[in-house]
């Protein structure tokens, strides 16, 4: 079956926003979504997030989501990511759930407040998260490595069955080396979740659990100016009632 010059359209619209949008609409963006959150401390929260997650990388987020309208996207926090690319793409349809009541809260008061009727945020707790639904895209940023492998396994499988056919699953995560970036990073999240839980898996541990749900995993480790050991799997073709 060909596409249809309506769904071409879109990705080619899709395509020009995000070669618009680089790099000072970018900032532009980033800067009117930090704006809409009242407290000082969630804007610098934000802030850091934003020069965490930078422009190179949401550029790679947003190519592998290309095309890809219906959102899923599960431990959303404050909605930064949401509210990102419910800005530069009108046509997604954005779904985001935290464990948080109150970044809940002010994720979707941020969205009201930038006019962003495709984007929506719910309170539910990953460990037992169970979505009603079809997505074209999952997306996980920053998530895998608070949760244990147990709570990893079985969100793959539940994400794995709610994709479509030609669905799917972005994982923004960090790997377990070198040392001295695992090291900040372990430093960076004790200071920002103010615990010691962290769960951090190599690519070895990532291929093994996607495989057993997708057909296809490209992996991105990303170059940076932080020592923070980014790294995408890009997972595609959701494999029906996988061996597990």
């Amino acid at each position: 079956m060909g596409i249809s010059e309506k769904s071409l359209n879109t990705i080619y619209a899709t395509e020009d926003r995000l070669l618009s949008a680089a790099p000072d609409e970018h900032k532009k963006i980033i800067s009117r979504i930090i704006d809409a959150y009242d407290s000082r401390i969630i804007r610098a929260y934000c802030k850091s997030r934003f020069t965490i997650i930078n422009i190179n990388i949401l550029d790679i987020l947003s190519l592998g989501l290309q095309g890809k309208n219906r959102l899923l996207e599960v431990g959303c926090g404050f909605g930064l990511f949401g509210c990102y690319f419910a800005t530069v793409n009108p046509e997604v349809r954005y779904c985001g759930y935290d464990l948080n009541r109150k970044r809940v809260e002010r994720a979707n008061l941020a969205a009201a407040r930038l006019g962003l009727k495709n984007a929506t945020f719910h309170c539910a707790d990953a460990r037992d998260l169970n979505v009603e639904g079809e997505f074209d895209a999952a997306l996980f940023v920053d998530l895998m490595h608070h949760v244990d492998d147990e709570t990893k396994t079985r969100l793959v499988a539940m994400v794995a069955d709610r994709l479509k056919p030609d669905g799917r699953l972005i994982v923004k995560d960090v790997t377990t080396h070198p040392a001295f970036k695992i090291g900040f990073t372990w430093a960076l999240d004790v200071l920002m979740t103010r615990s010691f839980d962290m769960h951090y898996w190599n690519e070895s541990q990532f291929h093994r659990l996607l495989y057993r749900h997708f057909e296809s995993i490209k992996t991105y480790p990303i170059a940076d100016w932080l020592p923070y050991p980014h790294i995408v799997y890009l997972s595609e073709k959701p494999i029906r009632n996988p061996l597990r």
